[in-house]
């Protein structure tokens, strides 16, 4: 019984540490450790997201943006999307931990921060 206990604490524990998390990169919490800590986490889902492949393209990946093939020219043989228009356009990014976004977005994918906050 104690054990089942212990993982509950442990979840409670995680679901606080995500709420200050949140607090923290949404303004309402101004504690110097909790900053710390929240900065420190948001460099970590950056590391952990840019080893996933998951960082804002470019036209030098020769990878379309769009369907993910390889690409040559100006349009994409695979979606047919304008590669050239598409780099010519700034990738919006995050406030916040300067991960991409999509124009779409509410919250960004990497740190969970609200779009415009």
């Amino acid at each position: 019984m104690g054990m089942e206990q212990e993982r509950q604490k442990v979840q409670k524990l995680l679901e606080l540490g995500e709420y200050a998390h949140m607090l923290v990169r949404n303004g309402q919490m101004n504690d110097e450790k909790m900053k710390s800590l929240s900065a420190e986490i948001t460099e970590l889902d950056k590391t952990l997201h840019a080893s996933l492949g998951r960082k804002p393209p470019t036209r030098d990946d020769g990878v379309c943006p769009g369907c993910g093939i390889a690409f040559s020219g100006i349009f994409c043989s695979g979606c047919g999307i304008n590669v050239d228009e598409f780099f010519a356009k700034p990738i919006p990014s995050c406030a916040v931990c300067g991960m991409q976004v999509n124009e779409e977005d509410i919250f960004c994918g990497v740190c969970g921060s609200k779009k415009g906050a």
